[in-house]
């Protein structure tokens, strides 16, 4: 989890200069995977898409689980609401909304994403905050007539514990999310460089004029999906 949130730095990374009198290079010793058609390093590119793909990543599931927390919390009178949500897809949900508004920025496509996932995170959450509900620990406190400050206070650091065994699955979601969109055109918008945005440029290159660009960006987005698979948690429940 630490690595993944080492890069929501990269959120506030500057764009690589433009300088498309020089665009379009092929591969050399001095550029491996080439220079794009606006001047830009692809190697520098593809390392500062992958930063901000996984440091969106990151503060997506963040938003999340904070959002699941919530709703495992606080949401029984939700649960039929959430189960039918949890039913469909979430790509249901944005491939409608992003084309009628003809793409979703950023902060807009963090906080939908956010409500997307939390209902799917809310089941296992909602499995242990109901059994620690249930302990004598839970009654002991009760007993006590505590505030809800004390109470956050004493018992908020292990909800995070919790919540955060569910961290790379959240993430993983939120990855593919922000990747499809962005390849499908419906991301945020050239502004904003990501690996989606990459393969949006590249996929439809690689039959025809392969690049190393296009080739990397699909490598990285593969070998990102491969290591957060590895260690999320599938319970559901």
């Amino acid at each position: 989890m630490r690595w993944r949130l080492t890069f929501l730095l990269a959120l506030v990374l500057p764009d690589l200069p433009l300088d498309p009198f020089h665009g379009g290079l092929a591969a050399s010793l001095r550029h491996p995977l080439g220079v794009d058609d606006l001047g830009r390093d692809a190697l520098l590119r593809l390392l500062l898409a992958g930063s901000r793909s996984v440091g969106f990543a990151s503060a997506c599931a963040l938003l999340a689980l904070a959002l699941a927390l919530l709703l495992a919390w606080y949401g029984r009178s939700w649960r039929g609401t959430l189960s039918a949500l949890r039913s469909l897809p979430p790509i249901l949900f944005l491939l409608p909304l992003a084309a009628a508004a003809g793409g979703v920025g950023l902060m807009a496509l963090l906080l939908l994403l956010g409500l997307l996932l939390a209902p799917h995170l809310e089941p296992p959450l909602r499995v242990k905050l109901d059994a620690f509900r249930q302990s004598p620990a839970w009654a002991a406190e009760q007993t006590l007539g505590p505030t809800r400050a004390s109470t956050l206070r004493r018992w908020g650091p292990w909800g995070l514990d919790q919540a955060a065994i569910l961290f790379p699955s959240a993430w993983l979601g939120a990855l593919w999310g922000e990747a499809t969109l962005s390849t499908l055109g419906l991301g945020p918008g050239p502004d904003h460089d990501s690996l989606g945005r990459l393969l949006l440029e590249q996929l439809p290159r690689l039959a025809t004029d392969p690049s190393p660009l296009g080739w990397g960006a699909l490598a990285v987005v593969l070998a990102l999906a491969w290591s957060a698979s590895g260690s999320a948690a599938p319970e559901h429940g």
